[in-house]
């Protein structure tokens, strides 16, 4: 185990000797400290955001609020690098805008929420807009990723980090029970119980004629695949798919937007999300795949659905 993860350590010691510039990095963290700071202070997330889907703005409000976080980290951080190249490049703009778009779009859909299907109850309809949530990103950016994959970046191996490529998986394994136990210890938050599990299957007693654990391992594979499809996204299409103009560059502003995207979950997540999302963005640099942060990704999440539901039914 030791070994495994020291194997992960080295990888992201070399990624940070090769990338670290320390202007950069003081900014982006200056960047999302502010806007977190905002958002937590005034309620931004809960009062602009979310009320933009009952106000029919979503489609617009997503994409603009994530390419903010993408190109207020991208462009001054390639200025102060002098890497003047890349911002005269017009294929940074059409990629980056490209993923940013089917992004924010997927995020902002919200026509299936008044999906009315008559002949089933309350309960049973409410959980069938649950699962369609969890699976439109399969529409909305994998069908598009695919496709530009294999039309525009015909050079990247696999379909941006979804490959045949294994190495180090061993050591994400490690890296998932060494950091259980802070997972664990943060469960007991008032912030945690109130947020986690996502899915609460009081909620939904008796639909279908289902016993509860069979309607909740089927909701639970589709969130575990949603969070292949955030892989596929953040590590994927906006470091090895940017890398291939950026380079190790491509790292800072994808966790700007990978920050801003837990905007309306609890504080210490959206903290955490900063320093995962750099982590998981170097080893998907160095190892060329996103199976790692997959692994990690779905073991954390479905670990703490489980903590919740612990919490919920002992007390």
């Amino acid at each position: 185990m030791k070994r495994s993860v020291a194997a992960l350590f080295r990888e992201i010691g070399k990624f940070i000797k090769e990338d670290f510039h320390l202007l950069s990095y003081i900014y982006t963290l200056i960047f999302v400290g502010i806007f977190i700071f905002l958002n937590y202070e005034y309620g931004f997330y809960r009062n602009v955001m979310k009320t933009s889907y009952t106000e029919g703005n979503s489609m617009f409000y997503f994409p603009a609020f994530y390419m903010f976080f993408y190109f207020g980290v991208a462009i001054p951080t390639l200025i102060l690098r002098k890497d003047f190249k890349t911002l005269k490049n017009s294929k940074f703009y059409f990629k980056s805008v490209f993923f940013i778009l089917i992004y924010g779009l997927s995020i902002g859909f919200y026509a299936h929420k008044n999906l009315e299907i008559g002949s089933l109850f309350q309960e049973e309809n409410a959980y069938i807009i649950r699962i369609l949530s969890q699976l439109k990103s399969l529409l909305f950016y994998f069908v598009p990723l695919y496709i530009l994959k294999h039309v525009y970046d015909k050079k990247i191996e696999g379909i941006y980090g979804l490959t045949r490529k294994t190495n180090h998986l061993k050591g994400y394994f490690s890296l998932f029970l060494f950091l259980l136990p802070f997972v664990i210890l943060i469960s007991y938050s008032p912030d945690f119980q109130q947020a986690y599990p996502q899915f609460k299957p009081w909620f939904y007693d008796g639909i279908f004629g289902l016993p509860t654990y069979l309607y909740s391992i089927f909701f639970e594979i589709t969130y575990a695949l949603d969070f292949v499809m955030t892989e596929l996204m953040f590590r994927g299409a906006l470091v090895i798919g940017m890398a291939a103009l950026m380079g190790r560059k491509a790292i800072l502003p994808m966790v700007a937007v990978y920050c801003a995207i837990h905007f309306g979950k609890p504080l210490g997540e959206t903290i955490s999300s900063v320093f995962g999302g750099f982590i998981l963005g170097a080893l998907a640099y160095q190892t060329r795949h996103i199976w790692g942060g997959v692994i990690v990704h779905i073991l954390i999440a479905l670990s703490m659905e489980v903590l919740g539901n612990i919490h919920h039914y002992s007390k």
